[in-house]
């Protein structure tokens, strides 16, 4: 019996992710999500809904299916969360795994907002979709010199810019997306919800609902608010989480998953107490008994709203001036000398990081420089003014002005866009580095394959594993 219960649910699951979804199908999905997302973050929903096609192939992508990650982006900036490894730009590059598509909206979305090379575009209007894209393509999020011309015919051949005016959805009785984290149905709460329409539309009582999120007896949901459906899980969805500012150890037991009082005793705290801002909370294991988490003052999370979160109660219209008031964050100053001086080691790509600027405009301020052949002692001027100050050339103004207005050709077929979208996306097979805990049936189950699948991809001749394998894990 337990063999054709397996056999059941393995064909169920290839039946699922043998029908691919279309890009209308992944829009009307995820819309609600990327509406959230933008009023909390400042994202355009546009934006965010083009990359989630382009990256992912609509969904069907193997890093989608495998890992929840939607928008491609790989282990970078101190990264501690799961991951996975695929082949991309090169051979076996790590990607960030997620445990829902929640968490990667989510996390793309600071992506962006932490990263000082997506600043500028905080500053445009949240509808200038056209200035978003080709400022993703300048900063280097792809390495496809068309992907600002993909994005912009993504948002207008699926008219996604509407969105980028939509209030927060509220709808009170909508699941966003179905969306699980850590095996638990969750949805976001938006502004007409309370923890009694969501028990009524889900024929649960108040206290399931309140016992399943850890609110005390008279406490509300609010707006963007993650909502359980069923228990939460005593082990989180990734094995550590960084305490970032203004979490608390209820928010942060929301966003993994796991009952809040299992946290408290996986890392060694008193109920109610808070744990430090840099602090590394366990979520699968103990810490160790010889050690401890710095504490901080407690903030109960339902006394507050979620941080940078837009009030949308009284939203009637959308004034699109105030979207995007969350703003970029890590937001630093750096003094730029005239020039910078090459030094052994130096590379156009460490220059353009240190000094917080664009490769594409140290090309165009450094005419005769050759990215590949820089030599040690060489010049490479840091503004167009500093050019002209120390080589006397005025002309250099008019290069500078280029990179402004790269051209966007219109995609004609919907086979060609396609095309462009299956080359981008991460499609290859993925593979899994095993870590302490993992075993055979657990891979198995999370990948969706068999034992045999596992032995014949690997060239194995047994099931046994080690820590630091490194697995494939799909076709």
């Amino acid at each position: 019996m337990r063999q054709t219960s397996f056999i059941l649910t393995f064909i169920l699951w290839v039946s699922v992710y043998a029908q691919k979804q279309s890009p209308q199908e992944y829009i009307e999905r995820y819309k609600d999500m990327a509406v959230i997302e933008m009023h909390r973050s400042g994202v355009p929903a546009s934006i965010t809904l083009a990359q989630g096609i382009l990256e992912s192939s609509s969904g069907n992508s193997r890093l989608a299916k495998y890992a929840n990650n939607h928008f491609g982006i790989k282990c970078k900036g101190g990264w501690e969360g799961d991951v996975i490894y695929a082949d991309d730009d090169a051979p076996d590059e790590c990607f960030r795994a997620y445990g829902s598509v929640l968490d990667s909206y989510r996390d793309h979305s600071e992506f962006l907002r932490t990263n000082w090379r997506y600043h500028p575009l905080f500053e445009l209007h949240i509808t200038d979709y056209k200035g978003w894209s080709r400022g993703l393509r300048k900063a280097g999020y792809a390495t496809n010199p068309k992907y600002h011309t993909i994005l912009i015919n993504l948002i207008e051949r699926y008219q996604l810019d509407q969105y980028d005016k939509a209030p927060i959805p509220r709808n009170s009785t909508a699941t966003i997306a179905n969306n699980t984290i850590n095996n638990v149905p969750v949805l976001v709460a938006t502004p007409a919800m309370t923890v009694s329409t969501i028990a009524n539309a889900n024929d649960l009582k108040d206290r399931h609902i309140r016992k399943w999120n850890d609110l005390p007896k008279d406490a509300e949901i609010q707006s963007g608010d993650l909502v359980y459906l069923k228990p939460k899980r005593r082990r989180g969805s990734a094995e550590s989480h960084v305490v970032a500012p203004g979490e608390t150890m209820h928010t942060i037991s929301q966003q993994y998953g796991i009952k809040l009082k299992q946290l408290y005793k996986k890392n060694r705290m008193e109920y109610g107490t808070q744990a430090a801002e840099g602090q590394k909370l366990n979520m699968r294991k103990k810490i160790p008994k010889d050690s401890s988490v710095e504490l901080a003052v407690p903030k109960p999370a339902w006394e507050e709203p979620e941080e940078d979160f837009v009030n949308p109660h009284s939203m009637q219209t959308i004034d699109s001036s105030e979207l995007g008031d969350a703003g970029p964050k890590n937001v630093i100053s750096i003094e730029k000398p005239d020039y910078h001086t090459v030094a052994k080691g130096d590379n156009i790509y460490r220059i353009a990081e240190k000094y917080r600027v664009f490769e594409e405009d140290l090309m165009a301020w450094n005419p005769a420089m050759n990215p590949a052949a820089l030599q040690i002692g060489q010049r490479i001027y840091l503004s167009v003014e500093a050019y002209a100050e120390h080589e006397g050339d005025l002309e250099i103004e008019k290069n500078v002005k280029i990179p402004e207005q790269i051209p966007v050709e219109e995609i004609k077929s919907e086979e060609e866009l396609n095309e462009l979208v299956e080359e981008i996306s991460v499609s290859g097979p993925v593979y899994h580095q095993v870590v302490k805990g993992d075993t055979v049936y657990a891979l198995c189950r999370r990948y969706g394959i068999s034992a045999d699948q596992l032995k014949a991809w690997n060239g194995l001749d047994s099931v046994s594993i080690q820590i630091g394998q490194k697995l494939q894990v799909s076709e």
